[in-house]
């Protein structure tokens, strides 16, 4: 990482103080953390000014928000688009990475700017792992510290995903009707994957992944051009 300003820490006793308000690091003993800020340094960015461009970032180091925050872009090349995060203050960008060394491949995609004007602790990825190793109550904070982000995302994704599978089926019922000499509930004519997408604001494959789904699970079969509802007080339920 390589700031355009960068200042010196004022005193151990201020970044100890810093340091003990942030998650990874909250509730260690004094001395674990003075530790941790002989490894430490404090940099400057000016609001829009690139910390890391990309494929620069490369894992030696990580990154704690004092104040201001990050914007963190990850290219997908895969899918064409950028999936972006934003770091808060006390929020930590790269402690995954430093601490576990993964292959640097797989974080040439990253790139970094600083969204307001930002103050960041900057350690040493390599100095902090030998001294986790020693420290079980650094190591025991690491680990809560990642695991309850690997929660939040996994499951965060999975309520997100839940909810515009809802959006789906509550669009799907307003296609249903009840034949009036069979009683069977059926869409006459489906609507295209494109269609329901767009009344359900939701991404097309995610549209024509629920229908699968509902196919699948035996709620509904296909009836071209339309589809029947074996189970609509099911299909009401997955809706609400």
């Amino acid at each position: 990482m390589t700031a355009i300003m960068t200042k010196p820490i004022s005193t151990e006793s201020d970044v100890v103080e810093m340091l003990s308000r942030i998650s990874p690091f909250h509730g260690l003993p004094t001395a674990v953390l003075s530790l941790v800020c002989d490894q430490s340094e404090r940099r400057r960015y000016d609001a829009g000014e690139t910390v890391f461009s990309m494929g620069q970032y490369d894992g030696a180091e990580f990154a704690i928000v004092l104040s201001g925050g990050l914007r963190v872009s990850v290219a997908d090349a895969a899918a064409g688009g950028m999936m972006i995060e934003d770091i808060l203050p006390h929020g930590v960008f790269g402690l995954e990475i430093a601490i576990s060394e993964p292959d640097p491949t797989l974080f040439q995609s990253i790139s970094v700017t600083a969204e307001a004007d930002t103050d960041l602790i900057v350690i040493d990825a390599a100095e902090f792992r030998t001294l986790a190793v020693g420290r079980p109550s650094l190591m025991r904070n690491i680990a809560g510290f990642l695991a309850e982000h690997l929660i939040s995302k996994r499951f965060g994704a999975m309520s997100t995903q839940i909810a515009e599978e809802q959006r789906i089926y509550a669009a799907l019922i307003e296609c249903v009707e009840r034949d009036a000499l069979s009683g069977t509930w059926r869409i006459e004519r489906m609507p295209k994957h494109r269609e329901l997408a767009e009344r359900a604001k939701v991404e097309e494959a995610c549209a024509a992944s629920a229908v699968a789904s509902l196919i699948q699970d035996g709620i509904a079969q296909r009836d071209y051009p339309g589809l029947i509802i074996n189970d609509m007080s099911r299909l009401n339920t997955l809706a609400r």
